[in-house]
């Protein structure tokens, strides 16, 4: 039922972000995006497997995809995603048609022709594996296919038993750096896995996305999160009929209860937790294995497992970087921390990108302290105010923001290395109390190593 609420949610907000004009835009405003319209179409695909979907969506979706096509059979993007580059707009379409059942359509296949004429020419192993993907969805066992698979087989890189991919271009939502690697491996993975082709990389791919994993259980961004379950998934499904394994977990000798897997369930996480009792120092985690699913023994489809742990710092105890070494910087300032009930403090903000180039989608995470709430005018103001600029604008500009109980998220485009983004916003002070207002962040969305946090600031009001 949880699991229904969060999918029901997901679909409602998803169909906020349809362009008036037709297709799929970052926030919802036109013109829709080639790219974000395709992975709409895949997403809202996927999501028809499991929750009622109005297929009328999907058609009308597919169809504009359809509809801005070249008259060469490309689709082309001129923002920042790969550079605009046509051939990774054209192969992702192409297989975005396909997984949704449109590989037939004329238009379709007139795509398809273009990714294999020109996939020859393709050298950057991102925009290959997006190619991959469209021939494996179209044509599995096609010569096409079949060359470009060997050529990213040719590719891969190892790390101690793992294999990855760099992806040799920004990834279609800007990804660059371990990310860009991430979204990359898993394309490649999944595309392998699909194709039933070069099964030793593929599970080298999956080991290296299974050790990149953070200890939330995702891979830090959206898109590398997205794709590495994908290629997880699928790989889950070969052999699962033959799952039959007891799992037993103890943690310095302590056992729960022996965990099930079956045929039935193999695809379901199950979470184990340590939390009535602190730990500290060394500590032995184990985890045995007996039946079909023990990758000892090699009966069966191998099971997955993540470690992690969790623990607290006072503040003062928190590693600082260096603010020579920081990559972006954020500086929050209080006109004031002592103040009455209902009255206002004006809070100042200052976001700088410390290194040249440009952060496409910066994320500013501004912690509320308990007790206050915020002046929501002075932050509308600010955003359309940035709306209201040129259409040709490319500067630092703020493009949204949302409230939570803890938290102002503000949405950030093209934070410009010497181009501080700066602006301010007020609280007001609801109830006496004296608190510490949670942390504030900024970071790259799409290369979240690129951050930096402010650390929290004690409030004092009286009545």
């Amino acid at each position: 039922m949880k699991a229904e609420e969060y999918i029901n949610l997901g679909y409602q907000r998803l169909l906020t972000f349809e362009a008036p004009d037709g297709g799929f835009s970052l926030y919802g405003d036109p013109p829709g995006d080639i790219f974000l319209s395709a992975y709409g179409l895949m997403e809202i695909h996927d999501m028809a497997q499991v929750f009622p979907v109005d297929e009328a969506l999907i058609a009308r979706t597919a169809e504009w995809l359809m509809s801005q096509q070249n008259a060469d059979g490309t689709w082309s993007t001129s923002d920042y995603r790969v550079g605009g580059q046509t051939f990774a707009a054209t192969a992702y379409t192409v297989w975005s048609l396909n997984e949704a059942g449109y590989g037939d359509d004329a238009r379709a296949q007139k795509g398809l022709g273009y990714v294999k004429e020109y996939v020859g020419k393709a050298q950057a192993p991102y925009e290959l594996a997006l190619a991959a993907n469209a021939l494996v969805a179209a044509e599995p066992q096609g010569q096409a296919t079949l060359e470009v698979l060997d050529r990213l087989a040719a590719m891969a890189k190892e790390d101690d038993g793992a294999f990855y991919w760099e992806g040799g271009i920004e990834s279609f939502m800007g990804a660059g750096g371990q990310q860009n690697s991430i979204e990359t491996t898993a394309l490649v993975a999944y595309a392998f896995i699909k194709a039933d082709a070069h099964p030793d990389l593929a599970n080298g791919a999956l080991t290296y996305l299974v050790r990149n994993k953070d200890s939330f259980g995702t891979w830090s961004t959206t898109q590398a999160t997205i794709l590495s379950l994908k290629a997880l998934i699928a790989s889950t499904k070969a052999g699962a009929e033959k799952t039959s394994a007891t799992v037993q977990v103890s943690l310095n000798g302590e056992e729960v209860a022996p965990i099930e897997v079956s045929a039935a369930n193999y695809d379901v996480v199950q979470l184990v937790t340590f939390t009535d009792k602190p730990v500290e120092g060394d500590n032995t985690v184990r985890i045995a294995v007996e039946g079909e699913g023990n990758p000892s023994t090699g009966s069966g489809p191998a099971l997955m497992y993540q470690v992690s742990t969790e623990y607290w710092l006072p503040w003062d105890a928190v590693p600082v970087e260096a603010p020579e070494k920081e990559l972006i910087t954020i500086n929050v300032a209080y006109d004031r921390t002592e103040l009455a009930m209902n009255d206002t403090v004006i809070v100042d903000v200052e976001v700088n990108l410390n290194v040249e180039g440009v952060a496409n989608m910066a994320i500013v995470d501004l912690g509320i302290p308990p007790g206050f709430s915020v002046v929501a005018e002075d932050l509308d103001n600010r955003v359309q105010r940035d709306l209201d600029k040129p259409a040709d604008y490319t500067g630092v500009r703020i493009k949204r923001y949302e409230i939570t109980g803890r938290q102002i998220i503000v949405y950030v485009e093209n934070l410009t290395y010497g181009e501080p983004l700066t602006f301010s916003y007020r609280l007001l002070a609801r109830y006496p109390i004296s608190a510490q207002a949670p942390a504030s962040t900024a970071y790259d969305y799409y290369n979240p190593d690129v951050s930096s946090v402010a650390q929290p600031q004690v409030m004092v009001v009286s009545e």
